[in-house]
């Protein structure tokens, strides 16, 4: 009995691995119509809401699956892309049952946002990581429990 109770208790965690977040909550409203989250270095990930923001992000999607990410200084005010790199890598993050399923794609810069078309989704809610380099810099932005 104990072994299942620890089991489950295990499994659990799985969960709600993801939904703290990366970098302190934000109540931005959104510029595009999408969510707004932190954008923290990559390597702070694992601090979780304890990271640096360096900038804010919005994810505006569309119902065909355009995916459009747009970049924010501190005060809102959208920044500009020349320092960064022309692709960015994102994950669509699914979990069921204590399996994480991870679908990969990319965004390419497109004046002052990135866009791409992500996968269907496994399931819902779902996370989406999105990682770019500003100069050597990686920088994170995590999106989470999308629908």
């Amino acid at each position: 009995m104990k072994t299942i109770l620890v089991l489950l208790m295990a499994l659990s965690l799985n969960v709600f691995a993801h939904d703290e977040g990366h970098g302190p909550k934000l109540t931005d409203a959104p510029k595009q119509g999408g969510v707004i989250t932190s954008v923290v270095l990559a390597k702070e990930a694992s601090k979780g809401t304890k990271a640096d923001l360096v900038y804010k992000s919005e994810l505006a999607r569309t119902s065909d699956g355009t995916v459009r990410v747009y970049y924010y200084d501190k005060t809102m005010k959208q920044i500009d892309l020349k320092g960064f790199a022309q692709k960015a890598k994102a994950d669509l993050i699914t979990s069921k049952k204590g399996k994480v399923n991870v679908q990969k794609f990319e965004l390419e810069k497109h004046g002052d946002h990135y866009m791409g078309k992500m996968p269907k989704p496994a399931r819902r809610p779902y996370n989406i990581d999105v990682k770019v380099k500003e100069g050597e810099k990686e920088l994170l932005a995590a999106f989470d429990n999308l629908d």
